[in-house]
């Protein structure tokens, strides 16, 4: 599999799993969109669109699409069961990531954190999902 293919699989594995987060974000009205969240603590910008915040996003699907391909290999259950799980480690991973950012960088008032938790658990599944099928096709 060569870089571009590995690339391309992050970002369309990133975007549809933000694309997760901008539907829960309509269904629930409450903002659920990382990048958005990733502006605020890191850059101090409450802009959805501040390219920041994607791009440390981006970056970040990097990380989590490595350890979807090293635990796809050594998960054997198909595709179903192992979407699944990996979706639900990343998205604990995930969690726990934002638990720590939240340690060291005030939280922002005005983001309900067990909401967003959740939110993040689903979006990894999407993300995982997601890799899974374009790594089939590939």
């Amino acid at each position: 599999m060569t870089i571009d293919v590995i690339l391309n699989i992050i970002l369309i594995s990133t975007i549809t799993m933000t694309a997760f987060s901008y539907l829960m974000t309509r269904l629930l009205k409450e903002n659920l969109v990382e990048p958005y969240w990733l502006n605020v603590i890191l850059f101090n910008k409450k802009l959805l669109l501040r390219p920041l915040g994607w791009l440390v996003h981006f970056i970040t699907g990097i990380g989590f699409f490595y350890l979807l391909y090293l635990l796809n290999s050594i998960f054997n259950f198909g595709l179903l069961l192992n979407g699944l799980a990996i979706g639900i480690i990343e998205g604990c991973l995930g969690v726990f990531m934002w638990y720590i950012a939240f340690k060291f960088i005030e939280k922002p008032d005005n983001l309900k954190l067990r909401l967003y938790y959740y939110n993040l658990i689903g979006a990894h599944i999407v993300f995982s999902y997601t890799g899974l099928i374009c790594l089939n096709q590939f």
